[in-house]
């Protein structure tokens, strides 16, 4: 019983450090589509924010801020002002 015993000591540590690093290598390459995403939509917010800046310069920071948020989550446009009603197309 005792060989058995120091057969699994020996080969316990192995086994999970493998485990561990196909784990964590899973997880690296699962989250790399949610990185990509995130980068795309931070180059759309700030690119947003540069254009209300240049063609909106009345509007508050605030307003750029929801405005180009709303448009890079994909939203319908909107008039700003009180109600944000949506903008006529």
């Amino acid at each position: 019983m005792s060989q058995a015993r120091e057969m699994i000591n020996a080969h316990l540590l192995p086994v999970l450090a493998l485990i561990a690093t196909i784990s964590s290598v899973s997880i690296a390459v699962s989250l790399r589509p949610v990185a990509q995403h995130s980068a795309r939509w931070n180059i759309c917010y700030v690119d947003s924010i540069n254009w209300y800046q240049k063609n909106k310069p009345d509007w508050s920071i605030q307003d750029k801020e929801v405005f180009a948020s709303n448009f890079c989550n994909g939203g319908t446009p909107v008039k700003p002002g009180p109600g944000f009603q949506p903008a006529s197309r």
